[in-house]
């Protein structure tokens, strides 16, 4: 019964939702670089003249069940040839994740991501590699997790409207260890299907690899070709593989295990050209971390970037409401931004600069805004309240809050 009992709350248990929020972040950023790549040779993939028309794409991707008939498939296209349709499913793909990574309407948009992405993938699925499997399938997490509870637009909006805590409610956690589980999937499965041949047992796998030159990249010393240099790294990467598949998961070992899987994938990227592929799979360890470390981290950065403190000075005899209060809290993880009162008529910055200005640069969450600066200003100036004012109603403090 407590071992149930204990797997019930490693699965299901409650945690901050700030993990979902920074993995939402990667995975929309990583999605929206993905389609702005391929963008540029719209025309060779998705169009009927290109190089994958609309037949070859269904007879590529045709899964028969045993009955003879074929497995229905997501795919708003799966009919389509008409391109200027197409463009408009791509052009929604990349609205969708753009509003999915600033976490705008993000459970709709997660969803139009996770259904145009998927559509895409199957109308030219030549060009894949198994980092977009990857990637389309960290998107369907995204989808199915409360992704906007943290590090969002609809939070900041929630918060300006008093409709959220100042801090965000706990959540349950079984979409991060469905995250976990399928990084082990990976890991382990492609540590199966090497073992299955010769050359990874043998220790000359990686030797094989270089030779395919349609993915040379940057070069590297001749000695990494050779013995016992190749045995290395063949044995190497099974290692770290099946480490990063189960020791993930052990606080003392999980750092020293997932540096190893950057630094493998950092010298992948560096000599092959896979578009993204390490990029993506260094992405889904954000998984391991709890929503508490990724606040705690933004914490002790902020403290070691001391010199980047800033001071701002609020209009005379006004002071910061308490939705104000919590939107400072939630858009300055690092904590660099020190409201003070002031003495002068507007907000002044101690770097000399209008103190809206000063706290658009001392926030890298409000960086992306800042073209929005007098938006930003107007919504400042309406979380001021005058000094003296006794706290006003509550900001909604459904459900447990912990962190930003």
């Amino acid at each position: 019964m407590n071992l149930a009992k204990k797997f019930n709350e490693a699965m299901f248990g409650w945690g901050s939702p700030v993990v979902f929020g920074v993995v939402r972040i990667v995975t929309g950023l990583l999605a929206l670089t993905n389609f702005l790549m391929i963008l540029v040779d719209f025309d060779s993939w998705f169009t009927e003249r290109g190089f994958i028309p609309l037949w070859h794409a269904k007879k590529w991707g045709m899964v028969m069940t045993e009955w003879g008939s074929e497995l229905p498939r997501l795919n708003l296209l799966s009919q389509v040839t008409d391109s200027r349709v197409t463009m408009f499913v791509y052009a929604l793909c990349l609205v969708s994740c753009l509003l999915t990574m600033v976490g705008l309407w993000t459970r709709l948009s997660s969803i139009v991501m996770f259904v145009t992405m998927v559509s895409l993938h199957h109308r030219a699925p030549d060009i894949l590699h198994s980092g977009d499997t990857l990637l389309r399938q960290m998107a369907l997490y995204v989808m199915l997790a409360p992704s906007g509870a943290a590090c969002s637009l609809d939070r900041l909006i929630a918060i300006y409207k008093g409709k959220a805590a100042s801090l965000p409610a706990l959540v349950s956690m079984w979409p991060q260890r469905m995250m976990q589980f399928q990084v082990t999937l990976v890991y382990f499965t492609t540590v199966w299907h090497k073992m299955m041949g010769t050359h990874w047992r043998d220790g000359t796998a990686t030797w094989f690899v270089p030779q395919l030159h349609e993915f040379d990249r940057f070069p590297v010393p001749a000695f990494v070709d050779t013995q016992p240099f190749v045995a290395l790294t063949t044995y190497g990467t099974l290692v770290i593989e099946l480490a990063i598949a189960f020791l993930a998961y052990a606080k003392p070992a999980r750092m020293w295990v997932l540096l190893s899987g950057v630094l493998l994938h950092a010298v992948i990227e560096y000599r092959f050209n896979i578009p993204l592929f390490s990029f993506v799979m260094c992405s889904t360890y954000l998984a391991f971390y709890d929503g508490e470390e990724f606040s705690s981290f933004a914490k002790r950065l902020g403290r070691k970037l001391s010199r980047f403190h800033r001071q701002v000075a609020l209009p005379e005899g006004s002071q910061l409401s308490v939705r104000g209060t919590a939107l400072l809290s939630a858009v300055d993880p690092l904590g660099l931004v020190e409201v003070t009162p002031g003495t002068n008529s507007d907000w002044v910055g101690s770097d000399g600069k209008h103190g809206v200005s000063t706290m658009i640069g001392a926030c890298p969450p409000l960086w992306p805004f800042c073209v929005f600066k007098g938006f930003i200003k107007r919504a400042a100036n309406n979380c001021l309240e005058p000094i003296g004012i006794k706290a006003g109603k509550p900001l909604v403090t459904e459900g447990r809050a912990e962190l930003r």
